[in-house]
């Protein structure tokens, strides 16, 4: 009995871990900065694809002008 209770602490805690994980890669993302956001964008890795027909600040932040024509 004492070994089930440990193996279902186990698992409390592997399920929280990878709970708290979870979670700190969504928020995370949310936050990084233009570079690293440019980055993912170009392989792909963003859900969100408005995110690349933006430049970065240093190049005034415009719409990319071949994507309008």
């Amino acid at each position: 009995m004492f070994s089930a209770g440990l193996f279902l602490v186990n698992l409390l805690i592997l399920y929280y871990a990878f709970l708290l994980e979870y979670i700190a890669l969504n928020v995370g993302i949310v936050f990084l900065p233009d570079d690293v956001d440019q980055a993912l964008g170009e392989l792909g890795l963003l859900s969100d694809p408005a995110l690349g027909l933006y430049r970065l600040e240093s190049e005034g932040g415009e719409p990319v002008d071949a994507y309008w024509d």
